[in-house]
């Protein structure tokens, strides 16, 4: 829905005028009448007033110029939701985060009201959004639905057309409900519709990008939420309020709000679930920044099956995986917070990483594997093999492998045997917490058979595994573990801890870097040391760009 520019008096009107045209004219044009059938028009009512699939009804039916595409889980949800909130004797506190581009505010503020409306369930429903132009467009939105909709018109005409109170940002239907779109900050308190307060609030996106990044401006919003948006309601406590928005800051008043007691809380993200072969989007990503779109569609469309397996979507109708990785590719931050709700936090420990370019032929390489095979990890969570090579001379670390994804032990062993051919590894480390033991003397049995040395060391982790990963701080903020930007899955995990939905990669960093530093200074020397297997028939003698 197209928001009016910021405007005040004659120009604002003007504006809003023209969208609310456009408004109808969309209206007219793309929803057909129904056939004059009383007896069909008596079906569709009492579709409409059922407590449990009556709103899902009304939204799909009256309203096919917004829904052109099939629901998303959030849609999913909220047809089974939303009417649980109007029908219960107590108010309730209902709140949502969902990505931007989901269609929430087409549900939350414009259908859901109006299936209110015309089933006289509210006396006065207050729509209150970050700015007032926001709000007063979709109380226009509601009036175009009220005066063009032609199913409205034949199935609830006591209801539609304009009612006596039709003006910006406000109106009051012919059934006498009153809607009232306001902006943050307003002076709410003793707002009344005859004899009736508020009993629906709508908090739509109440936050922007501007005003949230200042601490002093979210702690005012909480407190106007807190002490004018939920004292709105008649002192017997009934009035509803439904608060959606996308999370635009890690202390966001939207992230405060749902930790407190009261509100039923719902989290969406545009991606539920990661593939399990980032390590292919990874090398996707590195594509489509280097050679282009084209290049990287084709890398996606060879391998689609694959790079899909383990996926899951909110709305994959509409934002399709690769849509999602395109928009993720421009900014790992803006996807976080605005597809994910998942901001960083301005206290992360990694916000500022150090990456490496040249790739020097004196480096010492480790390995290191966090196998994520414990008896407790139902959801096989990913497993991480990363190798680094180490610099004496500077005592820097710089991270050349990060194979992070969703693998069975078998396939564990496979690649890094196939990493050991590549980079002849002084040393493997591998976490060996409860029965992964087996899996490092197998590693190593199988390395044999291959015909490879590969020393594999058992490290039983002692320390609580945030306080290992907050110990990378130090080195990584003063460049001793340093980078490749085409490892995004490794850098994202550092960058959203300890928010991250899994930490397999900092925390075999971590490992990595520990046991590098104590092998390294111990027990080895340079001078005898092959830094990588000789290729005489490559001019990189095994190091792999």
């Amino acid at each position: 829905m197209r928001q009016p520019k910021k405007l005040s008096g004659k120009d604002f009107k003007k504006e809003l005028a023209e969208l609310a045209e456009s408004m109808r004219l969309q209206i007219e044009l793309s929803v057909d009448a129904f056939p004059i059938d009383e007896s069909a028009r008596q079906e569709r009512i009492r579709a409409v007033v059922d407590p449990a699939t009556g709103y899902r009804y009304f939204a799909e039916t009256y309203f096919p110029h917004y829904l052109t595409s099939p629901p998303s889980k959030l849609h999913l949800d909220l047809y089974q939701n939303l009417p649980l909130i109007v029908t219960t004797e107590k108010g309730e506190r209902e709140l949502i985060t969902a990505p931007r581009g989901s269609a929430k505010s087409t549900h939350v503020s414009l259908i859901f009201p109006l299936w209110c409306i015309v089933r006289g369930l509210k006396h006065y429903i207050m729509l209150i959004m970050d700015a007032f132009e926001q709000a007063a467009v979709m109380v226009e939105a509601l009036k175009a639905e009220l005066e063009s909709n032609p199913r409205l018109a034949y199935d609830f005409p006591k209801v539609v057309g304009q009612g006596r109170t039709w003006r910006e940002g406000d109106l009051i239907t012919r059934n006498n409900i009153k809607v009232e779109g306001f902006g943050t900050g307003k002076k709410l308190r003793g707002r009344r519709h005859g004899p009736h307060r508020p009993d629906l609030v709508i908090l739509d996106d109440i936050e922007n990008d501007e005003n949230v990044e200042s601490p002093k401006q979210r702690q005012k919003l909480e407190n106007w939420v807190e002490k004018a948006v939920l004292k709105l309601g008649s002192t017997d406590g009934r009035m509803d309020v439904l608060y959606a928005g996308t999370v635009l800051h890690f202390d966001a008043v939207i992230v405060r709000v749902s930790k407190k007691p009261r509100w039923r809380v719902a989290e969406y993200q545009a991606l539920l679930k990661w593939p399990d072969r980032m390590d292919l989007w990874d090398k996707w990503e590195e594509i489509y920044l280097n050679d282009g779109e084209p290049a990287a569609d084709a890398f996606y469309a060879a391998q689609r099956e694959e790079m899909n397996k383990g996926a899951v979507l909110n709305w994959p109708e509409l934002h399709p995986l690769d849509f999602l990785m395109k928009e993720r590719a421009g900014s790992h931050s803006a996807f976080e917070s605005e597809y994910q709700n998942k901001p960083m936090s301005e206290g992360n420990p990694f916000r500022a990483l150090t990456y490496y370019v040249q790739i020097k032929r004196d480096w010492l390489h480790f390995g290191a594997i966090d196998p994520s095979l414990g008896k407790h990890n139902k959801n096989r969570d990913p497993s991480a093999i990363l190798i680094g090579g180490f610099d004496q001379e500077t005592q820097t670390l710089d991270v050349v492998e990060a194979s992070i994804r969703k693998r069975l032990p078998d396939v564990i062993i496979e690649d890094a045997i196939a990493l050991q051919r590549i980079y002849g590894c002084q040393g493997w480390f591998v976490e060996t917490v409860q029965f992964q033991e087996l899996l490092r003397t197998d590693l190593m049995k199988a390395a044999a058979k291959a015909g490879l040395a590969m020393p594999c060391f058992a490290v039983t982790p002692i320390a609580d595994k945030n306080l290992r990963i907050e110990r990378l701080q130090p080195p990584a903020a003063a460049g001793l573990i340093r980078f490749n930007k085409a490892h995004q899955t490794l850098i994202d995990q550092l960058q959203q801890w300890p928010n991250a939905a899994h930490d397999d990669g900092p925390d075999c960093l971590e490992m990595l870097w520990t046991q590098t530093l104590s092998m390294a200074f111990t027990t080895l020397n340079a001078s005898t040391i092959k830094t990588a297997p000789l290729a005489s028939s490559s001019p990189l003698e095994g190091f792999r760009l």
